[in-house]
């Protein structure tokens, strides 16, 4: 078995005309969340949004819901971005919203 550090690369991820590295790292503070080990890192979309090539906001599966939350049938008004109609997942934890309110139009 291989010794993985922190920053290690994870995996290449190649969604919505990017390409994402996801590296091993420590949630802060790593406690928090009840792990202690290394773990896949995602972005940050909050903090630091990256869009698609076509404008739609990359989001996490388990971020908080925006105010264009539209709940995939069954599900409660209250969730996360994974309970949403227009989330295009990806991979892992990775997708797009593809709310048309959430579109970055540019030169419009």
């Amino acid at each position: 078995m291989r010794d993985i550090k922190e920053g290690d690369l994870y995996k290449v991820i190649e969604a919505g005309g990017r390409t994402l590295e996801i590296r091993y790292g420590y949630y802060d503070p790593a406690l928090e969340r009840g792990h202690t080990d290394l773990m896949p890192i995602f972005p940050n979309f909050i903090k630091t949004p990256l869009y698609t090539i076509d404008g739609y906001p990359f989001v996490t599966a388990d971020q908080e819901i925006c105010e264009h939350f539209r709940p995939k049938p069954s599900i409660s008004n209250e969730g996360w971005c994974n309970d949403c109609t227009y989330l295009e997942h990806c991979e892992e934890f990775l997708g797009i919203c593809r709310s048309p309110e959430r579109q970055e139009r540019k030169n419009e």
